[in-house]
């Protein structure tokens, strides 16, 4: 399963084009190209913001608005002689503030009036994808009573603990949801039991349509995997299938992956959800963005293979992250091989890179492993793993269906952090403390490959990182006073938890181990 072939981590896009710098000259390729028609770049600006200072805020709100704010006033300022000029010349453009970059098409003319200009680090040529269409697929499966894959991180337990993601926001950006699947409905934002709002809830990147999403304002799936990622983070048809990991967090999305066989995206796509996911907004109203209204977490079970510039997506990225918000990624179906996580955003620091086992707890074979080569940073990579072949989630129609990747592995991680911000209110927009929690509860996987000079004695190592999460040992983590809680009545549901978790700890274990998460809580 090659991520460049298989929807479940697909993202593309870019064309492989030599990129101009802004030094007095224009590349003979791209001008040759814009002669004969307008062609489609991205203008980057050389100020980019210092968002460090969003560290310090207290709060997830007081981090987007800074966020939003900064990078806000940044574009206003820096992009206004382009802006100018591109108005005075009548054209069409989108202006970026996430990563100070303008999205236009342009002919020659055009290009050599922009590399007069001063204030620009790079112009990059995007290839527009030709996109064919499909109905949405994935092998039909029953849904079980609770999916294996919850039953191994350890899910049920923490809902026996009274924790299944209430308070809590997830985000998909992916190819699309179809919110009104039974097992979704109920979770999705926009829905109050009786009629959907879908502003501030749903963004479609650009309005795109296709065949299968004939509306812009209306969520839609065009293929199933949207579907399917937010089913393993959310889903519960309240009749005994239950499918996510926090069955009560609310779920919003945004579709940049619009080719329902390849998952084929484009660069400024993933820019405007990105955009997007910090500070929603209505359809058609970005004038009314509110930083109050995005969700603690994304996932990202997509990727840029081919051409993408390497400083866009990176600052896009840690402008998420700045904003309070964690990013789940997708490390990639490239494996078995070493350094095969090579492609954004699963390389970057600022993404939270999952890796795919299988029921057994082994690494599957098409699971990308690290270290990252690709920006010579020889940076560990995944984060940690989780479940992701033959994963049973939700799919367009009503349906269940079967799915395997690193883009069904990525979702149960999404889904921990819901738990995890649920349990303990006080970590939502602490994106560091969250994923260290996740991180230090892993458990390591069996393996006797290596990569990067990292093994399975090596934690974290290039090929599970910190290991398969565990979902009641990252929650007690984040809140053990869930077992101290209203004195003898926590007894049963830490009872049923351990039974739940399928005897690893065991009750007994479980009152052993809660001193132990005292005293690591204190240092």
């Amino acid at each position: 399963m090659n991520w460049r072939t298989k929807l479940a981590s697909v993202g593309l896009g870019l064309v492989s084009l030599p990129v101009w710098a802004m030094s007095g000259t224009l590349d003979p390729a791209l001008l040759q190209a814009a002669e004969r028609q307008p062609v489609s770049v991205l203008i980057e600006m050389q100020e980019q913001a210092d968002l460090s200072a969003a560290q310090t805020r207290l709060s997830k709100d007081e981090k987007g608005a800074f966020v939003k704010q900064t990078l806000q006033s940044l574009a206003e300022s820096s992009q206004q002689p382009v802006k100018a000029l591109l108005q005075a010349r009548g054209l069409e453009y989108r202006s970026f503030w996430v990563a100070n970059a303008i999205h236009l098409k342009a002919g020659a003319d055009d290009l050599r009036a922009l590399a007069e200009l001063d204030g620009i680090a790079a112009i990059h040529p995007l290839k527009e994808p030709e996109f064919s269409y499909a109905p949405p697929q994935g092998s039909s499966a029953k849904a079980s009573t609770i999916e294996p894959g919850l039953s191994l991180v350890g899910a049920p337990a923490v809902w026996d603990l009274g924790v299944r993601g209430e308070g809590v926001v997830v985000g998909d950006h992916d190819i699309g949801v179809e919110w009104d699947h039974p097992a979704l409905i109920n979770q999705y934002r926009g829905w109050d039991g009786t009629q959907a709002d879908h502003a501030y809830n749903w963004r479609n990147a650009f309005g795109a349509t296709d065949l299968f999403c004939t509306d812009p304002e209306v969520p839609c799936d065009s293929h199933g995997h949207g579907t399917h990622t937010t089913g393993t983070m959310v889903g519960d048809d309240g009749a005994g299938r239950q499918i996510g990991m926090a069955p009560k967090a609310q779920w919003i999305a945004c579709r940049s992956l619009y080719d329902p066989v390849l998952g084929l995206g484009t660069l400024p796509a993933y820019m405007d959800c990105m955009e997007w996911f910090i500070a929603p907004y209505p359809q058609g109203a970005p004038e009314l963005a509110d930083v109050s209204r995005a969700p603690d977490v994304v996932n990202n079970s997509w990727g840029c293979v081919e051409g993408c510039p390497p400083n866009i997506l990176l600052s896009v990225n840690d402008a998420t992250k700045a904003a309070g918000i964690v990013q789940v990624v997708s490390a990639g179906n490239d494996g078995s091989q070493c350094s095969t996580i090579a492609f954004p955003l699963a390389i970057y620091d600022s993404s939270f890179s999952v890796g795919a086992t299988d029921f057994n707890d082994q690494m599957v074979g098409f699971s990308s492993r690290g270290p990252v080569l690709s920006d010579l940073s020889m940076r560990i990579k995944p984060n940690v793993v989780a479940p992701g072949r033959s994963i049973t989630s939700s799919l367009p129609g009503g349906e269940y269906g079967s799915m395997s990747g690193t883009s069904m592995a990525g979702p149960h991680v999404a889904g921990l952090v819901a738990l995890v911000i649920s349990a303990k209110p006080e970590l939502r927009g602490q994106v560091d403390a969250i994923r260290d929690i996740i991180e230090r509860t892993a458990v390591p996987i069996e393996t006797t490959q290596q990569c990067g000079g990292t093994g399975a004695a090596d934690i974290p190592n290039n090929i599970f990182g910190f290991g398969r999460i565990d979902a009641l040992a990252a929650v007690l983590e984040a809140a053990p006073e869930l077992l101290e809680a209203d004195g003898e009545a926590a007894a049963p549901a830490a009872r049923s938890a351990a039974t739940r978790a399928g005897g690893a700890l065991g009750f007994a274990g479980l009152l052993i181990l809660l001193p132990l998460l005292r005293r690591r809580r204190r240092a």
